[in-house]
């Protein structure tokens, strides 16, 4: 129960348009945390792709499709400047890492459907390769 019977803010929709048949499934505030940096913004989750959108800055969007995740997990964050508990940890298929910080329970939320999307883009893939 929230304090003080506060009721948490929606997200607003991403600033760009979505191409035919995309669709955003879930959406919540988050930190990108890149080594000691840590950005603002929005994590949106559509039936295609992971979508970050930073508050402000030049480079504003950071798109990971389903079939580039790896693996996914819960980890602490290491050095992150105001990240407290554990951040979704992603691997692309490329290596890379992204953690992005919730601040709260909701990244056990989207741990199971990401893994979930990540498995089913990539048994697609491979259906399609055969």
């Amino acid at each position: 129960m929230p304090l003080f019977k506060r009721t948490p803010k929606s997200v607003a929709p991403p600033s760009i348009d979505l191409p035919p048949g995309e669709e955003v499934e879930r959406a919540t505030a988050v930190t990108l945390l890149h080594g000691k940096t840590a950005i603002k913004g929005r994590l949106f989750m559509t039936n295609r792709r992971l979508m970050f959108e930073a508050a402000k800055g030049d480079a504003r969007w950071m798109v990971l499709p389903y079939g580039e995740v790896a693996s996914a997990g819960l980890y602490r964050a290491m050095h992150a400047p105001g990240a407290t508990g554990r951040c979704l940890a992603i691997e692309t298929t490329k290596g890379e890492q992204v953690w992005w910080w919730f601040g709260e329970k909701e990244e056990q939320v989207w741990l199971p459907l990401v893994r979930e999307r990540a498995q089913a883009a990539r048994a697609a893939a491979e259906e399609t390769a055969d």
